[in-house]
């Protein structure tokens, strides 16, 4: 369990602006101060707020606004006051956006130039900034439309970081837009489009380049997609009002990587106002304590391994004396999904399930083979097949020729009591072995 040490209760109060050159010469650690840092001909700024009694050394939370905003947002601002009351500085920054030293929200009227690439490149100026003040360790966070360039940037550039948090990250169906592919092909062979949406604006004049980087095909629509290409340790928060991102669970139900931690906050908007950002903060401080943060896993991430070599498995389950429990599932399987963040994830995250079995993981999607028991290779349907296991999900409790030890599991009843039958049935299966 943490405990949390409030400090102090309201936002701070006082603000000074200061270039690079002068924070550097600053001994002031409590007060919000503007950092500012050249760019690309324009200046960039952002608020820094240095916990009571901490320095840079000691770790800095990069903060990223959401689409067209910036860092004194309610969420953002709330965000640094809670996390400053625990003990863990933070930097909120203001993307550009184009713009020389901007501040505030961008008004959709503004002649868009913007890319998404200014974004992963401002993002690494003030990462390059944060190393070369000595800064410690670096989490990021990004929130809305940030949280999804949050995660491009660290899928593009690898940076050296702690840790990512995305709160409610663009899902996909609102990074569309209307008309995008017309409008991509009046980009082809004009400057300048005009009068069509963009982001959150009607009616916006926006130059080629900048529709193409939002909307063209080189940017995969979501941020799901993007999760299964990063290493570092990535907690993910869903409000379950979200009116902004509603499909956000959805998307995350097809993420399976031992990375990626996902939590849904019941009763949340899109901007956690009132006591969920505190939940935000608590959640994400256990987060960055835990284990999973240590180090990056360097394999392919999934915390359930598919389903290659049957053969191999029984060579594993005779020497260590576990039986093996055979997932079945396929895409678009929402119960298996469930089944996955509810029950079977907390079980490999905890270490609980490689103690008492060899679990994998077989699909029933066309293309998915795995080395059977004989040593012959099988479709994963047909695999199923042979188990009556048609229906998805299923769990499978096999020995090492491929015998049944026990009354398969098939569906779900009841997910709150899901776990205790599970482990029930692996004992079971343990017992019958022979």
């Amino acid at each position: 369990m943490t405990i949390f040490y409030r400090s102090f209760a309201k936002r701070i109060p006082m603000r000074r602006v200061y270039t690079v050159m002068f924070l550097l010469l600053s001994a002031c650690t409590v007060f919000a101060d503007e950092v500012n840092l050249p760019h690309n001909d324009l200046s960039l700024n952002g608020e820094m707020v240095l916990a009571p009694g901490r320095s840079l050394s000691d770790g800095v939370i990069l903060i990223l606004h959401g689409t067209l905003g910036h860092s004194g947002m309610e969420i953002v601002s709330t965000l640094q006051t809670l996390f400053a009351e625990n003990d863990r500085s933070s930097l909120a920054i203001n993307l550009s956006l184009g713009i020389d030293d901007r501040h505030g929200f961008l008004p959709c009227e503004t002649e868009h130039t913007h890319t998404m690439e200014d974004a992963s490149e401002e993002l690494n100026a003030w990462l390059s900034w944060l190393k070369s003040m000595n800064a410690g360790e670096i989490v990021l966070l990004g929130h809305s439309r940030g949280g999804n360039q949050v995660a491009r940037f660290i899928a593009d550039y690898d940076p050296d970081i702690k840790a990512a948090i995305l709160i409610a990250p663009s899902s996909g169906a609102e990074l569309a837009g209307p008309n995008r592919d017309r409008n991509l092909q009046q980009a082809k062979g004009s400057a300048w489009l005009h009068d069509l949406t963009f982001l959150h604006c009607s009616n916006a004049t926006v130059s080629a380049e900048s529709y193409v980087s939002y909307y063209g095909p080189a940017n995969p629509l979501g941020t799901a997609p993007i999760l299964n290409k990063i290493d570092v340790p990535v907690l993910v928060f869903a409000g379950r009002e979200d009116q902004v991102v509603p499909d956000l669970v959805e998307h995350m139900r097809m993420v399976n990587r031992r990375n990626i931690v996902f939590e849904e906050i019941d009763g949340a908007d899109h901007f956690f106002r009132d006591l969920y950002a505190d939940d935000i903060v608590e959640r994400s401080l256990e987060f960055l304590e835990a284990a999973c943060c240590e180090e990056a896993p360097n394999n392919s991430g999934r915390l359930i391994t598919w389903a290659e070599s049957f053969v191999a498995d029984a060579r594993l389950s005779i020497k260590e004396h576990r039986p093996i429990v055979v997932f079945i599932s396929q895409t678009g399987c929402e119960f298996c999904a469930a089944l996955r963040q509810k029950v079977l994830f907390p079980m490999m995250r905890s270490g609980q399930m490689q103690k008492q079995a060899v679990f994998r993981e077989v699909s029933l999607d066309e293309g998915f083979a795995v080395e059977d028991f004989d040593g012959a290779m099988i479709a994963g349907r047909k695999f199923a097949q042979r188990y009556a296991a048609d229906v998805t999900p299923t769990l499978l409790f096999l020995d090492s020729n491929g015998n049944e030890l026990t009354k398969k599991r098939v569906g779900i009843s009841n997910i709150e009591y899901y776990g205790f039958y599970l482990g029930r049935s692996i004992k079971a299966a343990t017992a019958a072995l022979k």
